[in-house]
């Protein structure tokens, strides 16, 4: 049986199908994954409180703090920390702030408000601003020291010096 000759349509559809990988776009070169901009901390801190007023005295303070940030945009983070205070008293405190981590540095800047419950209710207690550096040990894991001071927002509260260090991990 002879076979019929192929048509200029089925030869047309032929080397299309045949020329469509040329069209696809190139595949990623694979490397090192690339972190997400999510930032962990976990620190031990202490310090002091300023001219306190009665209700947050005695004014020396130890506090865990367990925080997460995400870079957004230009080394800008929002981030929240929760705060397990030791000292003077056992009491609970929510940071809220921005942290902004200074390109091509260790570096960062942060400014948070700090509500606390040091006086038995969950309440605004400062405006915290302070700074840090952060070092690295692998792509994912460092080392980080931080210092705060800022402004009470309740009467009594004082001024705050807080000195903290800790582990960071970068995803």
């Amino acid at each position: 049986m002879a076979r019929p000759a192929p048509s200029p349509l089925r030869a047309a559809l032929a080397a299309l199908v045949l020329a469509l990988p040329a069209f696809a776009p190139a595949a990623e070169a694979t490397g090192p994954a690339r972190p997400i901009g999510l930032v962990v901390t976990a620190d031990l801190g202490g310090g002091g409180q300023l001219g306190t007023g009665s209700a947050y005295d005695p004014p020396g303070i130890f506090e865990l703090e367990v925080g997460a940030a995400y870079d957004v945009v230009f080394g800008i983070s929002p981030q929240v920390s929760f705060v397990l205070g030791m000292a003077p008293r056992a009491s609970f405190a929510i940071r809220p702030g921005l942290s902004w981590f200074i390109p091509e540095t260790p570096f960062y800047v942060r400014v948070a408000f700090d509500a606390s419950t040091q006086v038995g209710s969950l309440s605004w207690r400062w405006l915290l601003l302070g700074g840090g550096v952060t070092i690295r040990i692998t792509d994912v894991l460092g080392v980080m020291g931080e210092i705060d001071s800022g402004a009470p927002l309740a009467s009594g509260a004082g001024v705050p010096l807080l000195l903290r260090a800790g582990a960071v991990a970068r995803f």
